[in-house]
């Protein structure tokens, strides 16, 4: 199927999937200049294969101003992202392209470029859809108006050029594609719409990397180089395995019409089990590794972890049946199983070894069998392992 739908669309291609640092999981709308950068000096002394440092939703005055900065960040945005690329790392930000307040400058001043109702009013998006997560009802940027496209490409244009923004998080995608609306070109589709307003980001943005949430994913293959495949992580174990099961079975679009972001890596405050399966998901699916913790609060023996997802492999794991409960990873001179125990009870799977592989505990480095034939993997409740076929 996927190469199928990239027949048809061709996708952007970009090197490897990215590693970094997202702020949302650890500071949320909160997060300021100098949380940042505190976990920039983290990063660089101890975990500097997390390339990219991107800041999310909060430092902006309103959603849709993005090239502002409100207040309560304590520091110029475009201030933090030039030390983030003096410290030899790569400058990333969240922006929400097609959404804005009606209290931002942009929707203030420009009215007339957003969706309308049938009486020529800017949509609100509740009266048609989901209003917005935070600080909403959102009002949706008509991608076929040809100032909105200006405005667009401006934006990302000073983001890549001035700023030095190598990798956008695109969020709350879907409001370009809103339905129940009225466009400036009335012969264009919502996917069409989608689709100019996403040609304008990709003018601006230049050689950056692309990463689209919340978006319309059929309609986003050539326009993004990374999709979100799952709804947000949170540090329960509800939402560690429902992620972990969107992801998982999406691994079929991995490196393929994108590279997947399986979301952030959460590993504080979960228990040792559940932190165990949520890092055996992510490495599983093959995709991109930004981890979401404060990492000047994180225990080491977390960063350890961590620090043996990195760098992402780039190639996903493929399971017999929609169970999910075992996944093999084929590298050049291994083989990965992903063995997930998603139950409330222990249970024991089979694997099966080469007459040339030694079996190690990928995470601990423990040697686990050196003969050929059926290994009988133990796995705790709501936990996993990850087990290293070599070639020896």
């Amino acid at each position: 199927m996927a190469s199928a739908l990239a027949s048809h669309h061709t996708p952007l291609k970009f090197a490897s999937p990215p590693a970094g640092w997202c702020s949302w999981y650890c500071f949320g709308a909160q997060v300021t200049a100098q949380q940042v950068l505190g976990n920039l000096d983290v990063i660089a002394k101890t975990i500097p294969d997390l390339k990219y440092i991107q800041i999310d939703d909060g430092y902006q005055p309103a959603m849709g101003d993005w090239l502002e900065t409100g207040s309560a960040f304590g520091g110029n945005i475009s201030t933090v992202l030039a030390e983030i690329r003096m410290r030899g790392f790569g400058p990333a930000i969240w922006v929400a392209p097609f959404i804005a307040e009606e209290g931002s400058h942009l929707f203030q001043q420009h009215r007339d470029w957003f969706v309308k109702d049938d009486a020529g009013r800017p949509l609100a998006a509740d009266r048609v859809t989901f209003g917005g997560w935070r600080r909403g009802p959102w009002y949706a940027l008509d991608g076929t108006h040809p100032d909105a496209q200006q405005h667009l490409e401006g934006v990302f244009r000073t983001m890549r050029r001035d700023w030095g923004v190598t990798y956008f998080k695109l969020d709350a995608n879907f409001w370009g594609a809103i339905h129940g609306g009225r466009f400036h070109d009335p012969r264009a589709t919502r996917v069409e719409a989608y689709r100019r307003g996403m040609a304008a980001v990709r003018r601006g943005s230049g050689d950056a990397f692309l990463l689209g949430c919340n978006h319309p994913m059929w309609p986003s293959i050539g326009e993004v180089h990374g999709s979100r495949s799952s709804n947000d992580i949170k540090r329960t174990w509800e939402r560690v395995s429902t992620t972990a099961r969107q992801n998982l079975s999406r691994n079929w679009q991995n490196g393929k019409l994108w590279w997947n972001d399986p979301d952030a890596v959460c590993l504080s405050d979960l228990t040792d089990d559940e932190m165990m399966f949520h890092a055996t998901a992510i490495y599983a699916s093959g995709g991109l590794v930004l981890s979401g913790d404060d990492l000047t609060k994180l225990p080491l023996a977390r960063a350890a972890i961590l620090r043996k997802l990195l760098p992402p492999t780039g190639v996903a794991a493929q399971f017999a049946g929609d169970n999910l409960e075992v996944g093999q990873t084929q590298l050049p001179d291994r083989r990965m199983f992903a063995v997930f125990n998603w139950s409330e009870n222990p249970r024991r799977v089979t694997l099966v070894l080469r007459a040339t592989e030694v079996a190690s505990d990928f995470w601990t480095g423990a040697v686990i069998s050196r003969t050929a034939g059926p290994l009988e993997v133990a796995i705790r409740p709501h936990s996993a392992r990850l087990i290293e076929a070599a070639h020896v």
